[in-house]
């Protein structure tokens, strides 16, 4: 297809999306997903296709280029309330509107070599983990992405400097003790104590980490022993997620929370040990790709906003910002759209053209 109009792009990609809705899929195990993705764009596209086994990604060469870009969309589904797998995040919308900005490279001169990055498990932070190998071995200049915002003007693009999206990482600390009976707690070693005093210590630690910006907590699980009423128990954990505007302030934060917890464990004759899940990195726009994707959103007609407080929630797209410049931006999904991760939610195909010519300017 080429010189295709934007009616008909538009069109094919609202029922790619649907189709892409009907196949829901996990982080990591996006292969159903892929196959409809890679067949759209074989059949509609002469770009070149490159299968990485979880991912793939398509090229648009231009001979003479001087520079390259890329454009990344995740694939991955979320969990439902019901425990099935649905596109509670819009990650079939952000799919399908790449493809539409592949349909649109179709005869079009550019001066770049483009390419469209199609990424898994956005949802656990490891997807652009992976993919972002791709800017160092292709020499990528730039990189964007961007993500659907209910509660924004539909259609209208979110342009925010600093952090777009906050640090983030799933922090579980299991400690033991000693079990003994519950008629004489003196003689074990309850790890309830410590527990306790860690969840206490929490608004003082999180205050004394917030010099650059926002830094919470939030207790996911907490657990000591059983319904064993004869039993003092051995055995305690204490699941965290943690968050931050900047990485560095992510990291001071959770290195306190453990030095505090390997101090008291060691004081109290507790074993400590930690697990970390699910690290995001803070996405970051430095100020000059935000002031130069004003200027294209401008030059080419794209509304915009612009946003001053980051968003606490966390996406995986700061990898791809540690090695090369690159912008991730909103798209209203509409005022009265329901919330992401919720069961109301679905990609609102109304905002697809929107998204396109966002795409097409930051070409």
């Amino acid at each position: 297809m080429k010189n295709n109009t934007y009616e008909q792009i538009i069109s094919e990609i609202k029922m790619l999306r649907k189709e892409l809705h009907s196949c829901p899929e996990k982080s990591g195990a996006e292969k159903e997903t892929m196959k409809k993705l890679k067949e759209f764009l074989k059949e509609r596209t002469s770009l070149t296709i490159v299968d990485c086994d979880t991912w793939f990604y398509a090229v648009h060469e231009e001979e003479g280029a001087w520079t390259s870009k890329a454009f990344r969309a995740d694939m991955d589904a979320v969990m439902g309330e019901d425990n099935r797998l649905f596109h509670g995040c819009g990650h079939d919308g952000h799919s399908a509107v790449l493809a539409g900005l592949c349909l649109l490279l179709e005869g079009k001169k550019t001066g770049s070599n483009i390419y469209a990055v199609f990424q898994p498990a956005e949802e656990t932070g490891q997807g652009a983990k992976v993919c972002s190998r791709l800017l160092e071995e292709k020499g990528i200049r730039e990189i964007y992405g961007f993500h659907n915002l209910p509660g924004y003007p539909a259609g209208k693009a979110v342009v925010k400097k600093g952090t777009f999206a906050c640090a983030s990482r799933g922090l579980i600390l299991y400690l033991e003790g000693r079990q003994c009976h519950a008629a004489y707690p003196e003689e074990g070693i309850n790890p309830s104590w410590l527990i306790a005093e860690l969840i206490s210590s929490l608004p003082a630690l999180t205050e004394k980490a917030g010099s650059q910006g926002m830094v919470l907590a939030t207790i996911i699980e907490v657990k000591a022993g059983g319904e064993n009423f004869g039993v003092s128990p051995s055995d305690g954990k204490l699941a965290l997620t943690i968050r931050a505007e900047r990485l560095s302030e992510l990291n001071r934060f959770q290195a306190s929370i453990l030095s505090l917890a390997e101090k008291r464990a060691v004081e109290g004759g507790l074993k400590f040990q930690y697990q970390i899940f699910d690290e995001f990195p803070d996405t970051y726009n430095e100020s000059d790709m935000a002031e130069a994707c004003k200027r294209r959103f401008e030059e080419n007609k794209v509304p915009y906003l612009e946003e001053n407080v980051p968003f606490r929630w966390s996406e995986d797209f700061g990898w791809y910002l540690m090695k090369s410049p690159g912008m991730f931006f909103g798209m209203g999904a509409g005022e009265d759209c329901p919330g992401l991760h919720t069961a109301a939610y679905e990609f609102p195909d109304g905002i697809m053209e929107a998204a396109v010519r966002a795409f097409e300017a930051l070409l």
